[in-house]
């Protein structure tokens, strides 16, 4: 299964910041695949535990993110 996020998801990762555009599901044995573009165009792709989705503010949740040890910020 392949999603196209609409608009892109604002996500953290181990090289920084970025648009989540896909995620692909290769079933129950294979973690998720996320497609992101980083600022500054380049694409990368990451697993599921190697990404931070940030949350909404407009929730009133903020931008909750901690960032692991290691991951540039």
């Amino acid at each position: 299964m392949i999603h196209e996020w609409k608009p892109p998801l604002l996500v953290h990762t181990p090289h920084g910041e970025g648009d989540a555009l896909l995620v692909m599901d290769y079933g129950l044995n294979t973690n998720s695949v996320w497609v992101v573009r980083l600022h500054g165009g380049e694409p990368k792709h990451y697993f599921s535990p190697d990404i931070r989705i940030y949350g909404n503010p407009m929730e009133g949740r903020g931008w909750d993110v901690e960032i692991p040890e290691g991951w540039v910020k």
